[in-house]
């Protein structure tokens, strides 16, 4: 039971990564209508950059905010250079845009910092706390607390704020919020920016646990995906939710069922998703789409 217990919470810990990209790709999401394939290649930039800077000498408790508003003037530019031009284009010209995106930023990385999966320190160190039957190592408690931290301050900004207020109005229905005098293209400037943010934080915790490298965030992005996808696109609870199941679900099938392990385990969460998906299309906290004659 213990081992049991043991797993789940280590799954919880690894989901937390998984929702915080989720829900940055949910923000995008409710935005634009498009997916941003280059969600988990923002990550990995930011992670190299947070590296950089502590080879700098920089310290975490700087690195962590500066990597914050870096990675949203980042996100909030590429919006307004490259995404802005082309969104009266189609949601396939979307598509392409991050998928070149993704290409783009993973040969950017390479270029400068090489291919070579590099060590990365934990900004908590390497301590290891045991709470009863469970042990805890400092990078899991400090990283999720630090990702459960982005995600919190996320949901206050779009529940209690005005620019929440103006955010969820500009997802919800753009030419209404046009109509009331809304700035429609800052609001998903700041839209893709806060979602830069969130995914940084999630680069961050990520990296001294999986080795820092230009394919960091692959598999990530992939469970992220599908974590959207089982909470419901148009849901960012369900984006949350869905990391955590996802996390939950992936460490568990690796342990106990027999012949998964490896990249072998993505086939249990997609599995789960085929099988809600069938059920409820929509997600499980997602709101079912409205045709109207």
């Amino acid at each position: 039971m213990s081992e049991l217990l043991q797993q789940t919470v280590s799954g919880l810990t690894t989901g937390l990564v998984y929702a915080a990209l989720a829900l940055a790709i949910a923000l995008v999401f409710q935005g634009t209508g498009t997916l941003n394939f280059a969600q988990g290649e923002f990550a990995t930039l930011a992670a190299f950059v947070s590296f950089a800077l502590s080879t700098a000498g920089l310290s975490w408790w700087l690195i962590v905010p500066v990597l914050v508003v870096l990675a949203f003037v980042f996100g909030a530019g590429v919006e307004r250079l490259l995404v802005r031009p082309v969104e009266g284009n189609g949601p396939l010209a979307l598509l392409t845009v991050t998928a070149a995106l993704l290409l783009g930023t993973n040969a950017v990385v390479a270029l400068i910092w090489g291919t070579d999966v590099r060590s990365m320190p934990s900004p908590f160190g390497d301590a290891v706390h045991h709470v009863g039957p469970l042990t805890f190592t400092a990078q899991a408690l400090g990283g999720g607390a630090l990702v459960l931290t982005a995600m919190v301050l996320c949901g206050a900004i779009f529940r209690f704020t005005p620019l929440g207020l103006r955010l969820r109005a500009v997802a919800d229905n753009p030419d209404s919020a046009r109509l009331l005098g809304i700035s429609t293209g800052l609001m998903l400037a700041v839209g893709w920016g806060i979602a830069a943010a969130v995914g940084a934080v999630a680069g961050l915790v990520a990296a001294p646990t999986l080795g820092l490298s230009p394919e960091l965030m692959t598999n990530a992005l992939l469970l992220a995906l599908a974590a959207v996808t089982l909470g419901g696109f148009s849901s960012r609870l369900g984006a949350v939710v869905g990391g955590l199941l996802i996390g939950v679900l992936s460490n568990l099938a690796s342990r106990y069922v027999p012949g998964i392990g490896g990249d072998l385990q993505l086939v249990v969460p997609f599995a789960v998703i085929f099988l809600v998906l069938l059920v409820r299309p929509q997600g499980l906290f997602g709101r079912p789409s409205a045709v109207r004659a």
